[in-house]
């Protein structure tokens, strides 16, 4: 390996750290680009100064990087907080679940769904942890109705249903507001 090749391979090290924030196909279409005029460029010199040159033509690689991410769209903005409807949402499936259980962690879910804070995957875990909450209830009913009449049962029952009813909406709002932002 010649020093003028440690040169340019030197400026496309340089070259490819400064990419880095680069959309992948982008940067390696600038990196290949500037191979190749590196590679016709540096075939031809002797010394170091006209590899210096050449790489002084070229320019700092990150006002390259800069140059190349001219034409592309400019990131989004994330918003500074949460918004409205997930506050909304966070507070149903949390709290409203004890003012009335069940329903108000199902609206949220459902409100929870139309902001873009949470993926399908995690909206579909949400609505699990409902069905385990209206599957209990659904047992404990059931067992209400097989104790024929006895109170220790019924007072289980009672117990088991004011748990899942407590539970369910607050296990809802953990898992949704553990989803870091987009």
């Amino acid at each position: 390996m010649t020093e003028t090749s440690r040169w340019g391979e030197a400026y496309l090290a340089d070259l490819d750290q400064a990419a880095a924030g680069l959309p992948p196909d982008r940067r390696a279409e600038l990196l290949t680009e500037v191979a190749g005029h590196l590679t016709t460029e540096l075939a031809t010199v002797t010394d170091d100064d006209e590899a210096r040159a050449v790489l002084d033509r070229l320019g700092d690689p990150a006002a390259l990087v800069a140059e190349a991410a001219v034409d592309l769209p400019p990131a989004p903005a994330r918003p500074a907080g949460p918004s409205a409807g997930e506050i909304v949402a966070l507070l149903l499936m949390g709290i409203g679940g004890i003012a009335l259980p069940l329903i108000a962690p199902a609206v949220g879910v459902m409100i929870m769904r139309s902001t873009p804070r949470w993926t399908s995957a995690e909206v579909r875990t949400a609505w699990a942890i409902l069905g385990v909450g209206v599957a209990a209830v659904g047992a404990g009913l059931l067992l209400m109705m097989l104790a024929d009449g006895s109170s220790v049962a019924a007072v289980r029952t009672g117990v088991l249903l004011l748990g899942v009813v407590v539970i369910v909406g607050p296990a809802s709002a953990l898992y949704a507001a553990t989803r870091p932002r987009p």
